[in-house]
């Protein structure tokens, strides 16, 4: 698929991510990873890896194992410890949720 040209501007002070997390079954509980990867020297164009942690694991409980449109909003997400960055740096976020039946992963590419 290749690195997208369609890329959101995310500061380098940090910046708000909302997420919906229970709209299919099985969503009850399970925990979410927020990551960042620089560059496009990776597979596709993508970073070499997403090992640069945004923000600790948490974990999440939903109101029940049927669908539900909720959201919740981690209102200031910092860039992670000890990156060093520039504007227009091209970097990706990984969000990962694990639940209890699987895991689905999201990707957001962004500047800097």
């Amino acid at each position: 698929m290749g690195t997208s040209r369609n890329r959101t501007t995310w500061p380098i002070g940090g910046g708000a991510l909302a997420v919906q997390p229970g709209w299919f079954q099985g969503h009850s509980k399970g925990f979410f990873y927020v990551n960042m990867g620089f560059g496009t020297s990776g597979p596709d164009n993508g970073p070499d890896n997403f090992t640069n942690v945004m923000v600790p694991i948490f974990e999440f409980t939903g109101p029940s194992n049927g669908p539900y449109p909720g959201t919740f909003c981690l209102p200031q997400i910092p860039l992670p410890a000890n990156a060093k960055v520039k504007a227009g740096d091209l970097a990706t976020i990984q969000v990962v949720m694990t639940a209890q039946h699987g895991a689905s992963l999201f990707n957001v590419s962004c500047y800097l």
